[in-house]
């Protein structure tokens, strides 16, 4: 469990990182004066802003996410990708988070025992994961025009779009994804010693995953 609870944090202090560079173009438009807060911090900004639910701890049922684009060619596109990135990054975050919970299972990574399990959980986990992803749902978007300058920096002067798009999703929802998941797991698992490992270990998972 404190491995469990160490990879949490890891997650957490990862996601919430800031690193600054030198730009190599110029906004010279955007949908917002200001760049929205929820940009670099949406739990926090939720707990301020947040008006979609009437109940004091509407933000402890629910998680937001951040989700940001190439520049491209058109607006339209690029924050249509925006929001259809979503249900694959939360799917590679449950995916993640189980694959680091096999591999620090205390009874060994079940999936070293099982080759066909191995080769489901790096393949395929995944995309199913995707298909349990449900009711996600984009709550803001944020594009910027940016102006490519080879003087500043860029390979070539363009100028292109870039959109972020906010998340919202309940953590119930999220729940019920890891615990398909974890099913699935159990259902390919090769034998009765690998099925009963995955069981524990996603049984472990499952107590650290719901209190993110």
């Amino acid at each position: 469990m404190k491995n469990l609870n160490t990879m949490l944090m890891l997650l957490v202090v990862v996601s919430c990182a800031s690193r600054s560079f030198e730009r190599s173009y110029k906004v010279v438009d955007a949908s917002h004066v200001d760049i929205p807060e929820w940009l670099n911090e949406p739990q926090e900004w939720a707990s301020d802003v947040d008006d979609d639910d009437d109940t004091e701890d509407y933000v402890k049922k629910n998680r937001y996410y951040t989700f940001s684009t190439e520049a491209k060619n058109s607006q339209t596109i690029s924050c249509e990708i925006a929001k259809a990135r979503a249900s694959a990054e939360l799917a590679a975050e449950i995916t993640t988070f189980i694959k680091q919970s096999l591999a620090v299972s205390k009874q060994g990574d079940p999936t070293s025992q099982d080759e066909a399990l191995s080769e489901y959980v790096e393949d395929t986990l995944a995309k199913e994961v995707q298909t349990f992803i449900v009711g996600a749902r984009v709550y803001r978007t944020y594009w910027e025009k940016r102006k490519f300058e080879k003087e500043l920096g860029a390979k070539k002067d363009w100028a292109g779009y870039v959109c972020s798009a906010l998340v919202k999703i309940s953590k119930a929802n999220l729940k019920n994804a890891f615990d398909s998941a974890s099913k699935n797991l159990v259902k390919r698992s090769s034998n009765d010693v690998v099925r009963e490992n995955v069981k524990k270990a996603m049984q472990s998972a499952k107590e650290s995953y719901t209190k993110i």
